[in-house]
């Protein structure tokens, strides 16, 4: 059975470390709506099928001309919402609960369905039942029908005013009239007995077209609720996707205002000072040549995340910068080093839960809208690479200065600062060589982009640049 359906939506939060999966073709089929809605309401997707997810949700806003109005209406809203970012993401912070719920609903209302179908096929099977039984009984009394018809044409052949009275006339006798007159009563008998079953049976008709009736008019009423059930799933799951596209919008132009206070502020850590003395110190103990033994492969920051939005540019809207990498979890979930290194920066201060337009980071040491953040400098496979960790949980940053091994504690995801949902927001910047590391830790001038920028257009190692250059964090972790 195909079920009218979901979406989801945009926010299909989902990417682990998963087994090779299907590879989608450019244009696939989206009919067979049970195996897309199961598919795209997983948190462990692949990048092609979190593309295909993402088509899906196209199609089923583009099936319903009201829905594509509403969204329409919605993006409408866009310059609006991007001049009041904190009062519109105050406005949505409740939405994922709404969405949980009415998800919860939509749940409900597909096992209805589900189950109706059942239901409306065990009618239909017994109207097929009911009618077999009005074939049979129909075929008895056109059999009695044909008897009956018989007899007349051999009555009439012979029957002159009436044919009983004239074989009566015809006995030459007393005793034989008597016995002619016995003979026709059972014949007559006979006769009636035929007239009864016919009776009976078109009596046995009529019930069993009245049951037929019946049973039609339960199986129009279950299919006609399963219908009421099917549009109410309709709207529940339209009403999940102008949810979810509001949110892409507001966090959509939350991100591209967070990049221009980024761009505007000189973002360099306050005590710059006090840090290279502390890594001069680390040089010195030789704790940092201990840091710079290289990491075979990459560690994954947050294990047991799903991914809530990518790098480059947030949910589709290219417009709009999200230079990194969001891994979601719940609150309070380890975040662990990606790599050997050492820690260049901590920003601690920020409430765990923050919200769209919260700003907080800056003044605590960190980048604006970053929260609760933690700076690293690592070395893996042989490069020097700067990584940001961003959003965490109140105290739980690591402090600077520490030195790290790939999976070591950094910090506890959270929700600070700029962000709707719990989610570590991870930013890699390639630097050059891994055997500068010691010299780059030392003379760091405390620049949270690393040469950079914020915009993440300028310079992006996809784009042709060199160090120093944003990579995707997908590109490391293996998606």
């Amino acid at each position: 059975m195909k079920k009218v359906s979901v979406f989801i939506l945009s926010i299909c939060l989902a990417l682990l470390l998963c087994p090779v999966r299907q590879v989608y073709a450019d244009d696939p089929d989206f009919s067979d709506t049970d195996y897309w809605n199961n598919l795209c309401t997983s948190r462990d997707l692949s990048d092609a099928e979190q593309e295909a997810c993402e088509a899906y949700s196209e199609y089923l806003k583009n099936s319903s001309s009201t829905l594509n109005d509403q969204l329409e209406a919605l993006r409408a809203q866009q310059e609006d919402i991007k001049n009041n970012i904190a009062e519109y993401g105050m406005k949505i912070q409740d939405y994922q609960g709404q969405i949980d719920s009415k998800q919860i609903e939509i749940n409900n209302m597909v096992a209805q369905i589900e189950a109706k179908q059942k239901e409306i096929e065990a009618k239909q099977l017994e109207i097929e039942a009911k009618q077999k039984e009005i074939d049979e009984t129909q075929a008895q009394i056109d059999a009695a029908n044909e008897k009956i018809k018989t007899r007349m044409e051999i009555s009439q052949s012979s029957m002159r005013l009436n044919k009983f009275t004239d074989i009566l006339m015809g006995a030459d006798s007393f005793e034989e009239f008597l016995r002619i007159s016995n003979g026709l009563s059972a014949i007559s008998q006979y006769d009636q007995k035929i007239l009864d079953d016919m009776k009976e049976l078109r009596a046995k008709l009529n019930a069993q077209r009245e049951e037929m009736e019946v049973a039609k008019a339960e199986l129009q009423a279950e299919e006609e609720e399963m219908e009421n059930t099917k549009q109410m799933l309709e709207e529940q799951q339209n009403s999940i996707i102008l949810m979810q596209e509001e949110v892409k919008l507001v966090r959509a132009a939350a991100m591209e205002e967070e990049a221009k206070i980024r761009s505007q502020s000189e973002q360099v850590a306050s005590n710059i000072a006090e840090l290279n003395s502390m890594m001069i110190e680390l040089a010195r103990a030789g704790q940092l040549d201990d840091a710079i033994i290289t990491t075979n492969g990459w560690t994954y920051p947050v294990p047991g995340a799903y991914r809530s939005a990518g790098t480059w540019s947030y949910d589709g809207y290219g417009a709009y910068p999200h230079l990194g990498y969001d891994f979601a979890a719940t609150v309070g979930t380890t975040i662990v080093a990606v790599g050997n290194g050492v820690i260049l920066a901590s920003a601690n201060g920020c409430p765990t839960y923050g919200y769209l337009g919260n700003w907080c980071g800056t003044a605590q040491g960190g980048a604006a809208g970053g929260g609760n953040q933690v700076y690293e400098l690592t070395v893996v496979n042989g490069s020097l690479y700067g990584v940001c960790y961003c959003h965490m949980m109140l105290d739980s940053p690591i402090a600077a200065g520490t030195v790290v091994s790939a999976g070591d504690y950094v910090g506890r995801v959270g929700s600070a600062g700029n962000s709707t949902g719990p989610h570590c927001h991870v930013e890699i910047m390639y630097l050059g060589d891994g055997s500068d590391f010691s010299y780059y830790a030392q003379h760091w001038n405390g620049d949270f982009s690393f040469g950079c920028g914020w915009v993440g257009w300028d310079r992006k190692c996809d784009a042709g640049y060199g160090a120093p250059c944003r990579i995707r964090p997908e590109t490391v972790f293996g998606y």
